[in-house]
This record gives structure tokens, C-alpha cells and sequence, in this order.
């Protein structure tokens, strides 16, 4: 496990009893943006990198109480709290790891999460090439992330990269257009929003050819 990854474990480790309920308004608007993304009809198979506390399978699951999802994560506590949330889902698969040592099937997933959790990524270029290559022809990808474009997301970028040891980078929608397309992830949509003062976010979501 790299330093980097070592670091996120350690911090979402320490704040997974409380991450649930720190920042209820963040997780809403960012589920929901990913959510809608993706058309889904009941069964398909997803892949949620960074899963977290399952706030995401729990969104998706009250809708579309069949689908198959395989949510990873460098935290056990996180995952021991998305355990506890959904019980009853013999179709929903955590795993604590990193998703490039994880060795799951090709051309498998009908749609790919990353949620909050790009700006963590010190190679984002090869969990992009991961994705594709675990992703259906025309598979999704959907991106939510910080914006380092904004003015605040450049002061929080700056900001984090002395303040957080799990912290990497806050990418531009363009270096993230151009990191996907050398991994045959083309972008078909961006969207750009806010949530209250603090958080400059972008959506992205591309499909591979």
C-alpha cells in the first residue's frame, strides 16, 4: 500500500463514526448528482470505488433493490458502518483494498463510481485505465470532485495540499478530460455546481468507446 493510501485509511478510519453525520448536506447533493447519472433498470452491475459508509448503494438500492453493486474501500471502519447499514443485500459486495491490487472481472461493470475521492488519487491515469478496462463497451464512469477551476477550489487546493496528509491534488475539468481520453474514457457531459460556501465541485461523466 502506498504512503498515500496508507494516509486516507488512517483518516477515514478515525472519522467513520461521525462521517454520516458531519456533512449531511455534501453527501445528499453529491449522491444525488451521481445517481441520476446513470440510467439503470434493475440489475445491472455497478463498481463504486471509494465507497464509503454505502450512503451511494443505499440511494441506489431504494429504487433498485437488484442491482449488483461491488463497493471498495481503503477503510475498514467505513466499510464496517456500510455493513451494518445493509444487511439484507446478498447482492452488494464490500471489500476493504485498493481497486489496482483488486482483481475483479473485465468488461464486467455496466457503470463505475468515484465520489469524492479523485483529489486522493496519486495516479489517477491508472485507476482510469483500471476502469476502463473493468467497464462494458459503452459503460459509464461518473466523476464527482472537487473544482481546483473555481477561486476556491484553487485556495482549497493550495489549502489542503498542507493541511491533509491524504490529500494529493484538486484536478481541472480539463486535466481530467485529457486523463480519461488517453484511457478511452471520452467525456460526454461536465456539469459544474456548488454546495453552500465551501465546496466548488464538478460532475463528470464519460463512457468508454
Amino acid at each position: 500500500m502506498t504512503k498515500t493510501a496508507k494516509a486516507v485509511r488512517r483518516k477515514y478510519n478515525i472519522v467513520a463514526r461521525l462521517y454520516d453525520k458531519v456533512l449531511p448536506l455534501y453527501t445528499r447533493k453529491t449522491i444525488g448528482l451521481a445517481v441520476e447519472a446513470v440510467p439503470l433498470y434493475g440489475e445491472e452491475q455497478l463498481l463504486d470505488i471509494g465507497c464509503g459508509t454505502g450512503e451511494l448503494e443505499k440511494a441506489l438500492l431504494q429504487t433498485k433493490p437488484k442491482l449488483n453493486i461491488f463497493g471498495v474501500d481503503l477503510s475498514e471502519d467505513m466499510l464496517h458502518i456500510a455493513r451494518k447499514k445493509l444487511p439484507n443485500f446478498p447482492n452488494i459486495t464490500f471489500q476493504v483494498g485498493d481497486i489496482l491490487n483488486i482483481e475483479l472481472p473485465a468488461n464486467f461493470y455496466d457503470a463505475a463510481f468515484s465520489l469524492s475521492n479523485l483529489h486522493y488519487f496519486p495516479y489517477p491515469n491508472l485507476i482510469f485505465r483500471k476502469v476502463s478496462h473493468l467497464l462494458k463497451p459503452k459503460g459509464l464512469f461518473v466523476i464527482i470532485d472537487w473544482n481546483r477551476n473555481s477561486l476556491r477550489g484553487k485556495i482549497y487546493n493550495a489549502y489542503m495540499r498542507f493541511a491533509d496528509p491524504a490529500f494529493v491534488k484538486a484536478y481541472s475539468p480539463e486535466e481530467a478530460i485529457q486523463l480519461l481520453g488517453k484511457e478511452g474514457l471520452a467525456v460526454e457531459k461536465i456539469d459544474t455546481f456548488k454546495v453552500g460556501l465551501r465546496w466548488h465541485m464538478m460532475r463528470i461523466i464519460a463512457r468508454k468507446g
